[in-house]
């Protein structure tokens, strides 16, 4: 396990976006059946830069994580990395921190703790539109 520990930020950022993707798909097919182009559009209102990054934030400001997942959020945001499409790069920034914050998690077999910080997401996203 302790090879996982030594990957990039964005590799984190790799896993991280995939497992959040996941868990909100998941939450979406659970409210019930659609068709996909609108489960898709549901699931962009969670896992868009702009949304990553607003909850990148809210994290920070109230304080629900530790000093060591706060540090490996900061390392995945202030990595070197291309910008995506459609957000700015200050908010892809931002969301690749929380990516690679949750790809850690999961790498380091913390899927509860990743799950908890997802619903926090979650709620916050929810409230905040």
């Amino acid at each position: 396990m302790e090879e996982k520990l030594t990957l990039s930020p964005l590799s984190f950022a790799f896993v991280g976006d995939a497992y959040m993707s996941l868990v909100i798909r998941r939450m979406l097919l659970e409210k019930g059946d659609m068709p996909v182009n609108k489960f898709h559009k549901a699931s962009v209102k969670y896992v868009s830069a702009d949304a990553q990054a607003a909850v990148h934030d809210a994290l920070l400001e109230g304080n629900f994580l530790s000093e060591e997942e706060q540090e490996v959020m900061h390392r995945g945001k202030n990595h070197a990395h291309p910008t995506g499409r459609g957000a700015n790069y200050a908010s892809y920034k931002r969301a690749t921190g929380l990516e690679s914050l949750l790809g850690w998690l999961y790498m380091t077999g913390k899927t509860e703790r990743a799950d908890e910080i997802i619903r926090f997401g979650v709620e916050y996203v929810e409230g905040s539109k």
